[in-house]
């Protein structure tokens, strides 16, 4: 941690800054990447993936900068590709005790063969998504119980692909809480997003609109949920309307925690426009001592875009801290995706990590 001090006229200012790094090394064996029932050549990969975040704080505003890059080596390059992915991050944050604002720009790279696979299941090559993005939120108490808040963004995807759709993304959401006690939280929420294809693409530019309710509860002091439900309706190119909704529900225990999320969302999609995703994610992690622990991470994702598809992952890890700094962790997965009119494909992932990290570089 390093400290300095701004001399004002009358007021003394410190300004607090703290660096913290990060090392992930993953060697790991897929036996499908592509998860594509027609080609399920293996491949391993050796990745590196340093990341740097400096914080400083003055006053009230706190500023961070990070710098990240993904290095990956591919024993297959015809199936999955070496890979420089760098990314970059700045924000601007002003506290006080009535809320706050800030202001967030993030560039990064990634690999289109798991990007697109992770979000809506589509089968893409190992190419390239940019991601330009700038947003701002605004938070403001309006009584003791009560807060408004706001937050904007938009989005800049560019694919080297040309079976993807590049697209810019403009969203915005309200939301309105109110505290009935320390354990019950009512909230109304509408989001708002427009999609806009690159240049002459097939798809159409549209808008999505979703207002919302729910509640946040807190059931004990080990365990918190959050219901909501809502409509969603597309105008434009997609014109279309459905519910929206979820249950999350988080338990923290001494040793054991365990997590639940269900529910529908709408998002911006490569193929073009906006998909429906049902999805239902669960994780359970145990603590078996002071540096070891064990946990299970299993979901199923329903994708009703263009090319509707359903994936299911299960997978399971061990993890053990060596020192205060270094950590080393083995995970086994299994990936599934169904896609009717063709026949069902899956993946078996082994994998070895080592991480270095370090709080106050």
């Amino acid at each position: 941690m390093a400290a300095m001090v701004l001399m004002l006229p009358g007021v003394n200012y410190a300004a607090s800054w703290q660096a913290a790094v990060a090392l992930p090394m993953t060697v790991e064996h897929d036996s499908n990447p592509r998860l594509d029932a027609d080609s399920d050549e293996g491949v391993t990969r050796t990745t590196i993936a340093p990341d740097y975040n400096l914080t400083g704080t003055l006053g009230l505003d706190e500023v961070q900068l990070g710098i990240g890059m993904h290095l990956e080596r591919s024993s297959n390059q015809a199936v999955s590709l070496n890979r420089e992915d760098p990314e970059l991050r700045l924000g601007w944050q002003r506290e006080s005790e009535a809320g706050g604002f800030g202001l967030t720009a993030k560039y990064d790279e990634s690999s289109t063969l798991f990007s697109t696979l992770e979000e809506t299941g589509v089968v893409a090559n190992d190419g390239t998504r940019k991601q330009y993005a700038l947003s701002g939120n605004w938070r403001e108490a309006i009584s003791e119980r009560s807060t408004l808040a706001s937050d904007v963004q938009y989005r800049r995807i560019d694919y080297d692909d040309q079976a993807l759709t590049s697209y810019d993304d403009l969203s915005t959401s309200f939301s309105w809480d109110y505290g009935v006690s320390e354990n019950v939280e009512p909230f109304a929420r509408l989001a708002l997003s427009h999609y806009m294809p690159e240049g002459d693409a097939e798809a159409a530019s549209s808008t999505s609109y979703s207002p919302s309710m729910g509640v946040r509860l807190r059931l004990s002091e080990q365990l918190e949920g959050t219901l909501r439900a809502g409509v969603n309706r597309i105008s434009g190119g997609q014109s279309r309307a459905s519910w929206q909704g979820g249950v999350e529900l988080l338990y923290t225990g001494e040793r054991f925690a365990a997590s639940l999320d269900v529910g529908r969302s709408t998002v911006a999609s490569g193929e073009g426009g906006f998909a429906e995703v049902n999805q239902l994610s669960s994780t359970w992690r145990y603590a078996i001592d002071e540096t070891s622990s064990a946990g299970i991470d299993a979901s199923w994702q329903d994708n009703e875009g263009q090319t509707p598809n359903t994936m299911r992952q299960f997978a399971v890890w061990a993890s053990r801290q060596l020192s205060p700094f270094w950590v080393t962790r083995l995970s086994v997965a299994y990936k599934q995706r169904q896609q009717e009119g063709r026949p069902d494909a899956s993946a078996n992932i082994l994998g070895m990590t080592l991480i270095y990290s370090h709080p106050d570089f």
